[in-house]
């Protein structure tokens, strides 16, 4: 086992003890709902407390879980698909005490955005993600509520965003079944909102689907996928309906779908009698623009929070709508009406680049790094606080980027997986194993 030497902390840098950080702090479970957003994150984010950015960091971590777990080798027989089974993801992923159980993988036809994502097709869908409820008796106390999460994976690099720069908003409608016909009815419940064209087509896009171990494959869109899940998994919790939630992941892309499924269920939930009351929260790291003024007011209107954390050098969270959007002012709102006018939605959070474990670079695409942000967010004290080391482990910035200082002996891009995926048979043959079921 490599044994890294202990971080040597700059004149800028903190570290403090947890039992200072912690000690008067209240239980989590007595506060869920304003750590959830239910007051906008009001009085938390500045300076952050320590419940908070601990809930943050859990998300952003199911974030990371999605690209870690993702099979994007392009020679494997098993591309695009996740590494391992629904049943052994959080143990094999070194997650087993999360207290999560998956029900649901999530996939997407990213065909339709081959020239965007670069992404090899697959008939079934690339694996995108996972839905989970939380079933540990001994979390669901800790958290004071049942939490469904869904985890949306990113694209894996920054310079993949640039092509998306040409797309354009399109309208959406989406249609919810009615419980009590059992049709398909489409409720226009804002007039005007507009969502950009990759992010709905990836999220509307059609896979084949297997119905259990052994079931027929049939044709099923995202969308209706996750839909359909989390409406089951509903009526199962119907009865811890004023202690259940709904929280949303994810990064870049994973974002972006984050915010949009986030949407979609809240308007889903608005149709079902006393379903609307249940929270839905985003926790968005490094969010493109997703929508026009519309959606962000429709967003904000049917109650849906979202906390996007920013690092102020990555460039994807200023696209698409480098021209025209929230920034520009009077201006965005007069044309909000044009197809590249866009705005973000939620609370942002900036994070700056003021860690001592990190060096300089000019390679931008580092500064788009999950595990780069969830570092600069576990030192985050405030706007105007120095980088506070809260003890996460430094080496997980270098595991698919070169940003450590030399110091630290951590060598760059170390996460790879063992023996490129290949298992030795009882004949002695190196092989790709089968996809897991």
């Amino acid at each position: 086992m490599a044994v890294f030497p202990l971080p040597q902390l700059e004149d800028n840098a903190v570290l403090l003890p947890s039992s200072q950080t912690n000690s008067t702090q209240p239980q989590l479970c007595d506060v869920w709902r304003d750590i959830q957003g239910a007051h906008n994150w009001n009085g938390l984010l500045d300076p952050m407390v320590p419940n908070l950015k601990a809930e943050a960091l859990r998300y952003g971590n199911l974030a990371q879980l999605c690209y870690d777990a993702f099979d994007g080798k392009s020679y494997s027989k098993n591309y695009g698909t996740c590494y391992h089974s629904k049943r052994d993801l959080f143990n094999k992923m070194g997650m087993s005490e999360s207290g999560y159980q998956v029900t649901k993988y999530v996939y997407a036809n990213t065909n339709l955005l081959n020239q965007v994502f670069g992404e090899k097709p697959k008939d079934q869908g690339v694996w995108l993600g996972f839905i989970a409820v939380c079933t540990d008796p001994n979390e669901i106390r800790r958290l004071g509520r049942r939490d469904i999460v869904i985890a949306w994976r990113g694209t894996q690099t920054a310079e993949e965003w640039i092509e998306d720069l040409r797309d354009i908003l399109v309208p959406t409608r989406l249609s919810y079944r009615c419980k009590r016909t059992g049709k398909n009815q489409e409720h226009h419940f804002a007039d005007g909102v507009l969502i950009e064209r990759g992010f709905l087509s990836c999220y509307t896009s059609t896979v084949r689907h297997r119905q259990g171990a052994a079931g027929a494959t049939v044709n099923i869109s995202t969308r209706d996928l996750v839909v359909s899940e989390i409406e089951r998994l509903i009526q199962v919790y119907e009865k811890e309906m004023d202690n259940l939630s709904i929280t949303f992941t994810g990064h870049s892309l994973g974002a972006a779908l984050a915010t949009l499924s986030a949407y979609d269920i809240k308007q889903m939930l608005c149709t079902k009698h006393n379903f609307h009351q249940i929270p839905v929260t985003v926790f968005a790291f490094a969010s493109p623009r997703v929508g026009n003024l519309a959606f962000a007011k429709r967003v904000e209107e049917i109650g849906v929070k979202v906390l996007r954390f920013v690092n102020k050098r990555d460039l994807v969270p200023k696209v698409p709508g480098v021209c025209m959007n929230e920034n520009v002012g009077c201006l965005s709102k007069l044309l909000h009406w044009l197809p590249w006018t866009y705005f973000h939605v939620g609370v942002e959070l900036p994070l700056h680049n003021n860690s001592p474990f990190i060096q300089h670079t000019h390679n931008l695409a580092y500064f788009h790094n999950l595990e780069l942000y969830l570092h600069l967010l576990d030192g985050y004290v405030g706007s105007k606080q120095p980088f506070s080391w809260s003890g996460r482990d430094h080496a997980l910035v270098n595991k698919s980027c070169d940003l450590l200082r030399e110091k630290y002996e951590i060598p760059p891009k170390w996460w790879q997986e063992q023996n490129k995926g290949l298992v030795k048979g009882p004949d002695g043959k190196w092989t790709q194993p089968s996809e897991e079921e």
